[in-house]
């Protein structure tokens, strides 16, 4: 099986702030850069044009909202991205999803809603 590609997976990527994996969070968290998450987060994670990470072992309870998401641990809430959720082999997301589209590895588990938002054709 071949990986699909993803912002993270870009080595031109600027760098990243990480929440390491002994660290717990309850609050909010607001970025303005890219945020890879490998500890425990509970409640919002505002991330805005930029790229979050859920690491393999993270454990986030939250309200997200970035321009791309990508779990590799367990996400269970809400979340809002501008253009896509990618739920990697091994993840685990419950709750409900609003992007513009998703991708799902083989292996990654998900239950609860999916809103994907129609990308504008420029139809005449």
């Amino acid at each position: 099986m071949s990986a699909i590609a993803s912002p993270a997976t870009n080595p031109a990527s600027p760098a990243s702030a990480v929440i390491g994996k002994s660290i717990v969070i309850k609050g909010d968290i607001h970025s303005r850069e890219t945020l890879i998450i490998q500890g425990q987060v509970e409640g919002t994670i505002e991330i805005g044009d930029h790229l979050l990470t859920v690491a393999s072992g993270a454990d986030v309870r939250a309200h997200i909202n970035a321009r791309n998401i990508e779990v590799h641990g367990r996400v269970e809430g809400q979340v809002e991205a501008a253009e896509t959720v990618y739920i990697r082999e091994d993840a685990e997301f419950i709750g409900d999803i609003h992007a513009s589209s998703l991708v799902i590895e083989e292996g990654g588990y998900i239950k609860g809603n999916i809103d994907l938002t129609r990308r504008s054709t420029g139809a005449i």
